[in-house]
């Protein structure tokens, strides 16, 4: 069957002004040809500031966009060309976010002494392993919680340690002050059908810290994919790091990029997610073109060769394909012909693993923006209080 990808037929240009600004400033570095693009769109009447900066916030993208604001002095004329609006709501968030990440370093550097003490192995994925790496910066990313891959016989110790630092399985209570247990349903549908333990939460206690959460991983692919990675055999694998001012580790570079592949298919495609309006975001292409542009080839052979051996090609083509579609230059083109299944109709379908297979009606790079995609009629069973 033919390749019913929509990447030829929808370019950037034919997105809404707002779009095509934030899709150009979701770079970690900025060219020449980036800031005059920039600012062209930046000068147009009919941008809609307030769209744009609805799509940076949900994107979780506004602390990059207020360090490009800040570094390229965006905020100030160039000819006759305006500045930014507002500059400072851009730039205060990064300065936020900076302030917020190190609250969250420094706790998790405790809980990574902890672990350690305690003899148990673990790699840190997604999170500060970007943030303290291909973005150089923390600050840059918006960080939700801790991942953090432990083997599942060692589940039981690290339960002992993190309730010894004051969290609990459970989610953040209405008055935002206390975490309460989670329902025996949502317990039982974690355990029957996902890789994950339900999280460790403790109150942050402060306005940017809503809780601290601590996500346990014990495999990158969920049970009913039908394909597995053990936390085990990564944790093998695992390199030594430092982060959060603690010595850790993380995944292999391999399994790493197979890790992010997997986790922006799942979410990409899961009901739950796109209820929530956290299936497709930027900061997740971005994330992944970041880890992919630094691979060479040899490194993309050895990670074909990682691919093929856990059966991924599926998962990892959809992933690597829409990247490519927003980055173009991340992925080579040899690699996306070695993964391309025969049939990709898949590729515009949603909530096949929650029983619930569905097809966009709207073409990628349309959807990716639209704020109102979550409500055309997906219904989810998944249990999530």
């Amino acid at each position: 069957m033919a390749d019913k990808t929509d990447s030829r037929n929808l370019t950037a240009e034919d997105l809404p002004v707002h779009s095509r600004l934030l899709l150009r400033m979701a770079r970690l570095r900025l060219g020449a040809d980036d800031i005059a693009e920039i600012r062209e769109l930046a000068s147009r009447p009919d941008l809609d500031w307030g769209a744009f900066l609805e799509a940076a916030a949900w994107h979780k993208l506004l602390p990059l966009i207020g360090r490009h604001v800040d570094r390229h002095r965006l905020d100030r004329k160039a000819g006759e060309q305006p500045g930014f609006p507002y500059p400072w709501v851009f730039t205060g968030a990064y300065l936020a976010n900076r302030t917020r990440n190190q609250g969250l370093s420094d706790e998790f550097g405790r809980v990574f002494a902890e672990l350690s003490s305690a003899g148990l192995r673990f790699a840190v994925r997604k999170g500060f392993s970007l943030g303290e790496g291909e973005y150089r910066d923390p600050a840059l990313r918006r960080i939700a919680d801790l991942d953090v891959l432990l083997s599942r016989e060692d589940a039981r110790a690290a339960h002992e340690v993190l309730l010894r630092l004051g969290y609990i399985q459970g989610k953040v209570a209405e008055d935002g002050e206390r975490i309460e247990p989670y329902s025996r349903e949502t317990q039982a549908f974690w355990k029957m059908n996902l890789s994950n333990q339900l999280p460790y939460r403790k109150p942050g206690g402060r306005p940017d810290i809503t809780d601290f959460n601590v996500d346990i991983c014990h495999d990158i692919f969920q049970k009913k994919s039908g394909i597995s990675a053990g936390a085990a055999e990564l944790l093998d694998r695992a390199v030594p790091v430092v982060l959060c001012g603690a010595p850790s580790w993380e995944p292999a570079p391999d399994d790493r990029l197979l890790d992010l592949c997997s986790h922006l298919h799942k979410e990409a495609t899961s009901l739950h997610f796109i209820e929530d309006r956290q299936d497709l975001q930027l900061s997740k292409f971005l994330d992944l073109a970041l880890v992919a542009e630094a691979c060479g080839e040899d490194a993309w052979q050895r990670f074909l060769k990682r691919v093929a051996s856990v059966g991924a090609e599926a998962i990892v083509y959809y992933s690597l394909h829409f990247t490519s579609v927003l980055y173009p230059q991340s992925v080579p083109a040899h690699v996306l012909d070695t993964l391309r299944p025969e049939d990709t109709d898949y590729l515009e379908l949603y909530g096949s693993l929650d029983g619930q297979s569905a097809r966009w009606e709207q073409p990628f790079l349309e959807r990716l923006f639209n704020a109102r995609r979550h409500t055309a009629g997906t219904v989810s069973n998944v249990p999530l209080q």
